[in-house]
């Protein structure tokens, strides 16, 4: 029987941005719960991360909470908003006047509606790079500007897993439904995994992703 604790363990202590001594780990019905408290929501996020690289996990809560050091001086809600402002105006490739930023005690909410979900993605990370931060909401939606049919993405992300020499095709699963991709099958690589979730972000029609990837584990737990 696996030790699914120990294995996300292993990975927490090995990814050196993560101090994981403060987050407790949970498991039930190949549920993770993730508890406990980090400095920065950076490092939130990779928790979750490198959790979700333990194969065989089903799904993760994160409810780890960020609290800053004693010594660390807040931004304020308005810092955090110009901040996030000044990275859109900063990016020619999104139009800052259709995204909409509201900061409540360092919990920030994005709304608008972008053209493509690697938009989405972008605007996601600039907000979690802000010093400040403790939680986001991204409720921005994706509508493409042209129709393009769930065959024609299917056909488009194939293609470009094939000619991929990062990605073995033959093992990865796509199957879309209204512009929602649900990814499956088993990957040997963080390389791997990267590549074909840099492809899916990227697609034309892309409005959500559902990855149901499997991961070999390529270090050892003892």
């Amino acid at each position: 029987m696996k030790d699914y604790e120990k294995m996300i363990r292993d990975r927490l202590t090995w990814d050196n941005r993560i101090d994981e001594s403060q987050i407790e780990i949970s498991i039930k019905d190949g549920i993770v719960t993730l508890k406990g408290c980090v400095s920065t929501y950076p490092e939130k996020i990779l928790a979750e991360i490198e959790t979700q690289m333990v194969p065989g996990i089903k799904s993760i809560i994160n409810e780890i909470e960020v609290k800053f050091l004693g010594s660390y001086e807040i931004p304020s809600d308005q810092d955090i908003k110009e901040a996030m402002f000044c990275l859109l105006d900063s990016n020619s490739e999104i139009d800052s006047n259709i995204v909409y930023v509201s900061v409540d005690n360092g919990i920030v909410l994005l709304e608008g509606i972008v053209n493509s979900f690697w938009k989405r993605e972008k605007i996601l990370k600039m907000a979690s790079q802000i010093s400040g931060v403790l939680s986001i909401s991204n409720m921005i939606s994706i509508i493409p500007e042209e129709k393009i049919s769930d065959e024609e993405i299917t056909k488009n992300i194939i293609t470009s897993m094939q000619n991929s020499v990062r990605i073995d095709a033959d093992k990865v699963d796509v199957q879309i439904k209204s512009g929602i991709v649900t990814l499956s099958g088993t990957i040997s690589s963080m390389n791997e995994y990267d590549a074909i979730l840099d492809i899916v972000k990227s697609s034309k029609g892309v409005i959500n992703i559902k990855n149901n990837l499997n991961w070999i584990l390529r270090y050892h737990t003892t």
